[in-house]
C-alpha cells in the first residue's frame, strides 16, 4: 500500500512540474512575435525520420514524451521571457548540465530528473535579437542530447 501511495505522489510531483513549463509556453504562444510548437509522442511517432533544425532525433522520438519550442525574435520580450523561464528552472530544481557563453550568444541546458526514469532536458539560448527555449521529456539520456548535438 505504501508504494502504492508513494507513487502515486511522485507521479502527481511530476505532472505538476510539467505544468510549470507548460504555463510559460501557454504564457506566451498567442503573443505577437512569438512562436511556439508542441508535438506529442503520437506525432512523432508518426513522422518516420525526425529533424529538428540540421539534427536527426529520429533515433529518440520513440522515446520522447513531448517536444517544445518557444522562439521570439521581439527583444523587447526577451527578458521577460529568459526571467519567466529562469524562474521555473530554479524553483523546478533543474541542474545545469552545460553553458555556453559566446560574445552575445549564452546557451544554458538544463536537466531534471524524475522519479519514473523519465528525464527532461532544457536549452535556454538567448542572442542579442532571439530568445529560443526548447524542452524534451521522455526516456532519454544526456548521451543521447550529446550524441544529437554532435550529429552521431
Amino acid at each position: 500500500m505504501k508504494r502504492i501511495i508513494l507513487t502515486l505522489c511522485m507521479t502527481m510531483i511530476a505532472c505538476i512540474t510539467a505544468f510549470a513549463q507548460k504555463a510559460l509556453f501557454d504564457k506566451y504562444s498567442e503573443t505577437d512575435g512569438v512562436s511556439t510548437v508542441y508535438i506529442s509522442r503520437n506525432m512523432m511517432r508518426m513522422m518516420g525520420n525526425v529533424k529538428a533544425g540540421n539534427k536527426d532525433i529520429s533515433k529518440i522520438a520513440s522515446r520522447l514524451d513531448y517536444l517544445q519550442i518557444l522562439s521570439c525574435e521581439r527583444p523587447s520580450l526577451i527578458p521577460s521571457i529568459k526571467k519567466s523561464a529562469q524562474s521555473i528552472f530554479n524553483q523546478q530544481k533543474y541542474s545545469i548540465v552545460m553553458q555556453v557563453n559566446e560574445g552575445s550568444e549564452h546557451t544554458t541546458i538544463y536537466e531534471r530528473h524524475y522519479p519514473n526514469g523519465k528525464n527532461e532536458f532544457a536549452l535556454l539560448a538567448i542572442e542579442r535579437n532571439e530568445i529560443t527555449i526548447i524542452n524534451l521529456l521522455g526516456n532519454i539520456s544526456l548521451q543521447d542530447i550529446q550524441g544529437i548535438a554532435g550529429g552521431k
